[in-house]
């Protein structure tokens, strides 16, 4: 068993202003507990979120450093997978399937790259379970193949 952190799960964590906090927090202890398996999160969630961090939070030094510490420092609670170029080929992929096909176009406005390589990354290591509080994932593992 495996779950992937999006970046919803790591603005939770870093930004007490957020609507997600408090729920943020509690999954953090059921996570640290082991019982949602290995822990996985990506580069562009990193960068999504030390941007959306900086942003929400007026570039408060506390918060960036939590958000570097939560990715490559002491707090680290997810292994970070690599982007290869046949991901990256995937990816593009499955962004412009997914953007472009009007069966896939109907279940959502757009699916952002960095979504469609959480999506790839999934696939390539049998991740099932992505935490994300915008329920931006519901359905795209089962219909991107």
């Amino acid at each position: 068993m495996a779950i992937f952190l999006d970046t919803g799960f790591y603005l939770g964590l870093i930004h007490s202003k957020d609507n997600h906090f408090n729920r943020a927090q509690e999954l953090l202890i059921e996570i640290q507990t082991g019982k949602l398996g290995q822990i996985y999160t990506s580069r562009l969630i990193m960068a999504e979120t030390a941007t959306i961090v900086a942003v929400r939070t007026h570039k408060n030094p506390k918060s960036l450093k939590k958000a570097r510490d939560l990715f490559i420092g002491d707090l680290q609670i997810a292994s970070i997978l690599p982007l290869t170029e046949t991901t990256e080929k995937k990816t593009w992929d499955i962004f412009i399937k997914a953007n472009s096909n009007k069966d896939y176009s109907k279940k959502k406005k757009i699916l952002s790259f960095v979504d469609s390589s959480n999506i790839v990354l999934c696939k390539e290591h049998g991740i099932k379970n992505i935490l994300a509080f915008d329920g931006d994932f519901k359905g795209w593992l089962e219909i991107i193949s």
